[in-house]
């Protein structure tokens, strides 16, 4: 067998060995991404239906209740410090217990940390200690885009659609005609269209309904607010860099000021009006 016909085979194993190992690394990626898709709700750690039942998130301030004449026991002096302030939520969804340590209490409601705490401080003094749990704070949101100032609003509960742009103020080119309201979830999102202007003129609040912490309200554009936005878009490259010509010769015109190469004419200054 000739030295050329031996390099073309040792080319072509080494190629196939190439093709087969190429698969396998681009698969390591994905597996990794796939770790990390949301399968369920919104996407954080906490969810849940405050309105139903309220629950912890990073943040909430938790205030604990133990009975006073329990405290006045000196074996249970400690649990003073328990009771003494509410207690914030860390970022690692977890809380400090007096002779126990910290305790994971994200996403869980008043009811089921009561009875956690319960049961800790149970096991460390033998004996059973009822606490109560009342979630103080607990800082939830939902979120406007659009038309509108986008980003967060803090949910405070019992709010309709109406009551959200009352008090949200828009833009002049939203098309309130056409509000989304959005539900996310990765396999059963909820997307409803709303008529914002039949509740104001015509009363009419079959759509006004309840906010969810974590909902999305989209406000659209109107048809010529669309059309507005495109040649915004279009032009603001253009509009940097005429601004950017107008600095520059600004620039120009005051350094020849300050060298004496011209004399300052205060009203026929054209970069001062």
């Amino acid at each position: 067998m000739s030295i050329s016909v031996k390099r073309v085979l040792c080319l072509l194993l080494g190629l196939l060995c190439f093709g087969f190992t190429l698969p396998s690394c681009s698969t390591i990626p994905n597996k990794k991404i796939e770790e990390l898709l949301v399968r369920k709700g919104f996407g954080k750690r906490a969810e849940g239906d405050a309105q139903v039942e309220d629950y912890a998130t990073t943040g909430s301030q938790i205030q604990f209740w133990i009975d006073p004449i329990l405290l006045r026991q000196e074996k249970y002096f400690d649990l003073q410090v328990l009771v003494s302030g509410p207690q914030a939520v860390g970022v690692d969804g977890q809380i400090y217990i007096p002779g126990y340590g910290t305790t994971y209490v994200l996403g869980l409601t008043e009811e089921r940390i009561a009875s956690l705490i319960s049961e800790r401080l149970s096991a460390i003094f033998e004996s059973t200690i009822p606490v109560e749990a009342r979630i103080l704070d607990s800082p939830k949101y939902f979120y406007m885009f659009g038309e509108t100032t986008p980003g967060a609003r803090p949910f405070v509960g019992d709010l309709t659609v109406l009551e959200v742009f009352a008090t949200n103020p828009i833009l002049p080119l939203a098309n309130v005609g056409k509000i989304r309201l959005v539900r996310p979830d990765p396999e059963t999102p909820l997307v409803v269209s709303i008529n914002v202007r039949d509740m104001v003129l015509y009363g009419i609040t079959t759509y006004n309904l309840n906010i969810k912490e974590n909902d999305i309200i989209y406000v659209p554009p109107t048809f010529f607010g669309s059309v507005s936005r495109f040649i915004e878009r279009l032009t603001s490259p253009l509009t940097t860099l005429v601004a950017a010509t107008f600095q520059a010769s600004s620039i120009r015109y005051q350094y020849r000021v300050l060298t004496g190469e011209r004399d300052f004419n205060f009203y026929g200054n054209p970069y001062l009006f």
